[in-house]
């Protein structure tokens, strides 16, 4: 295993406070209150959104959190995890298009669940995870 370039941790740090975000933003649409206090483009989406996408959701969210948190320990297992989370976000975001259609925050969350397996599997090959 070889020592990691100090970027590595600037990502790893930056993705986990992007998916502590989205954990927040979880946690949030479980709130009717708060959910009630959003825009009404918002509000469509999180109260039609069915049972098997709000668990995607979850997993999208929590997953990433979880996937950084390794990334941060150095654990190859970081790679299968963010890849979950990936996955995840793919079919959250297949249900949103399907019902509200594209926004930008529907191809910004896959850019960037991309983008941080991506780089999982950069680390990955260059030996900075066990």
């Amino acid at each position: 295993m070889t020592k990691p370039h100090f970027t590595y941790w600037i990502a790893a740090i930056l993705g986990l406070l992007w998916h502590l975000g989205g954990c927040m933003n979880y946690i949030m649409q479980t709130n009717p209150e708060t959910v009630a206090q959003m825009p009404e483009l918002y509000q469509l989406i999180i109260n039609t959104r069915p049972a098997w996408a709000t668990a995607a959701f979850a997993i999208a969210v929590f997953g990433g959190a979880v996937g950084c948190i390794l990334l941060l320990l150095r654990r190859g297992v970081a790679v299968h995890v963010l890849l979950l989370a990936l996955l995840a976000v793919i079919v959250v975001m297949i249900d949103t298009v399907m019902r509200v259609g594209m926004s930008p925050a529907v191809i910004l969350s896959l850019l960037v669940g991309g983008a941080f397996y991506w780089y999982a599997t950069i680390a990955q090959r260059k030996d900075w995870l066990r």
